[in-house]
């Protein structure tokens, strides 16, 4: 039962694991799909691959103090593929603890909504000319 709700979660959303310093241990079909890169080019890299540059570093420092003090974390995330090109991905970072309670890994599952971003930030260009 377990691997159906695996399935379902895959076949919906980017699914990465990373181990405790951010590399990249998982991949499904969707983070490949989205990132435009294959799985052999992201296993073993630090999941910063996908940064967008021009997301500001506190960001990142908040998600980290986030996952490593044992909470989710969640937020929109700009990122930038393989071909230079911007997705954006509404990302749930959950870190998997082991029985004492350590953290063992992490597992993000993100949902794609760079259309909705992409027209949100349309509206409201569009706003600013109408002012």
């Amino acid at each position: 039962m377990f691997k159906q709700y695996q399935e379902a979660i895959e076949s919906s959303n980017i699914v990465s694991k990373t181990d405790i310093n951010g590399i990249i241990t998982f991949v499904n079909d969707e983070f490949c799909k989205i990132s435009g890169y294959s799985r052999e080019e992201l296993i073993g890299q630090n999941h910063n691959i996908v940064r967008h540059p021009d997301v500001p570093k506190t960001k990142f420092k908040k998600l980290w103090d986030t996952i490593l003090a044992k909470k989710t974390y969640k937020d929109t995330v700009k990122n930038m593929a393989k071909d230079g090109s911007t997705f954006y991905v509404n990302t749930t970072i959950v870190p998997i603890l082991n029985n004492d309670g350590e953290i063992e890994e992490f597992i993000a599952i993100r949902y794609d909504v760079t259309h909705e971003v992409e027209l949100k930030i349309a509206l409201e260009k569009k706003e600013r000319e109408l002012e």
